[in-house]
């Protein structure tokens, strides 16, 4: 489930890089990292986005603000679970049903990092469409593949 201030914390930090004064250091819990995510190896611990990572999805890879804010019923839906390619392999890899010119939107999420002192979380590390149709059989040949939707 979403965090209940996700979304206004979304728009906090986009109006603040808009204003000028980008808030790369926030951390945003998104909410619960999903039951199936878990069961394919990341940690049974909370799913946060840095202020940079929601910054470098709006205005570099122009994911939409709507797709931001529903990005926990994004990753606890996906299409694919692909475990991450050396040197990353502490994470999952979600790739969506969700599109963004015709492509799909890639989630990574690093498993178990430590924020500050004492508070460790599954951490979104970016949100983008990935081009040209190939990455995925490069990505199941490498044997990365951890699960798909039935019938796909």
């Amino acid at each position: 489930m979403t965090d209940s201030n996700y979304r206004a914390a979304v728009a906090v930090i986009i109006k603040a890089s808009t204003d000028g004064k980008p808030q790369h250091e926030a951390v945003l819990t998104v909410g619960h990292t999903p039951p199936l995510l878990i069961s394919h190896g990341l940690a049974d611990l909370p799913l946060v986005i840095t202020g940079r990572t929601i910054d470098k999805a709006f205005f570099d890879h122009a994911i939409k603000r709507g797709v931001i804010e529903r990005l926990h019923a994004l990753i606890s839906s996906p299409v694919t679970i692909y475990k991450s390619a050396p040197p990353h392999s502490n994470g999952n890899v979600v790739v969506t049903m969700e599109l963004q010119g015709g492509w799909p939107i890639i989630i990574p999420i690093r498993s178990s990092k430590q924020f500050g002192r004492t508070f460790i979380a599954n951490e979104i590390t970016s949100v983008y469409a990935k081009e040209g149709g190939s990455f995925e059989s490069r990505w199941q040949s490498e044997g990365l593949l951890l699960w798909t939707i039935s019938g796909k």
